[in-house]
């Protein structure tokens, strides 16, 4: 009986201890984003929309997944709502039709790399391919270039943002909300994260890909729940587009006083 109770202890201790070091990493990357080496970027990397609106805006890594996407189609498509789906390139190679559905219902598409790689950890070169080669295959399938990257894990480098800022596009990372969906944490504390957390320009972290194959993911579940929720609390939700919009001509504004 002691054995099992130190095994559960250990296993515990393991964990929280994996928990802490990967947001000590997102921490100390999304600090970087502050530093002086990264001045020159501040143009182009979004963590937030406009304090004075209150909208939200929903966002969906790591996809297309041929099974969970779709899922999440319908119930945006239920409750009106449009989101912001961060796609890997090779998954759009096989799952291009869900990628067109998603464009055609009002969704905006964007870039996530081809093959979900660090760019903090990453060459130029690679990093130039990775995101290219996911420019090129989402123009085909929908016709147009994103206009919006994130890199995976929240890794940052200036060879990355040198390569988003001479392709016209812009960095998106998220705000004070990330329920880490992907973990599996439960429904209702993604909900409740989602719920008591939430501001107005938010942009809110969710994955339309798990590695727990059940034929319904607890984003999902979740996500059917915070929706009607948020609504009751007056927040409009937008894609990543419409929230850069308002922040340009927020800019504009203040550029001309």
């Amino acid at each position: 009986m002691m054995k099992k109770i130190l095994y559960v202890i250990c296993i515990s201790a393991i964990f929280i201890f994996g928990m802490f070091k990967l947001e000590n990493i997102n921490t100390i990357e999304a600090n970087n984003l502050v530093s002086d080496n990264f001045k020159e970027y501040e143009d182009i990397i979004i963590k937030k929309g406009r304090d004075d609106k209150k909208v939200v805006a929903l966002t969906f890594d790591d996809g297309p997944d041929e099974d969970f996407t779709p899922q999440i189609l319908d119930i945006l498509k239920k409750h009106n709502v449009k989101g912001t789906f961060f796609v890997i390139g090779e998954k759009v190679g096989y799952n291009g039709d869900i990628v067109k559905r998603a464009f055609k219902e009002g969704h905006e598409i964007a870039n996530h790399t081809f093959t979900h790689i660090n760019v903090s950890k990453k060459s130029y070169d690679e990093i130039n391919k990775e995101i290219i080669d996911t420019q090129n295959i989402i123009k085909e399938a929908i016709g147009e270039y994103p206009t919006s990257f994130r890199p995976p894990y929240r890794g940052v480098s200036k060879n990355m943002c040198d390569i988003i800022k001479n392709n016209d596009m812009d960095i998106i990372l998220w705000s004070n909300i990330d329920p880490r969906d992907w973990s599996n944490p439960g429904v209702d504390y993604i909900v409740n994260t989602i719920t008591s957390k939430v501001e107005n320009g938010n942009i809110i972290l969710l994955h339309d890909y798990n590695k727990v194959r059940n034929k319904t993911s607890q984003t999902i579940q979740a996500l059917d729940m915070f929706i009607p929720k948020l609504k009751e609390k007056g927040f409009d939700f937008v894609t990543i587009h419409e929230l850069k919009d308002s922040l340009d001509k927020d800019r504009a504004t203040q550029k001309q006083q």
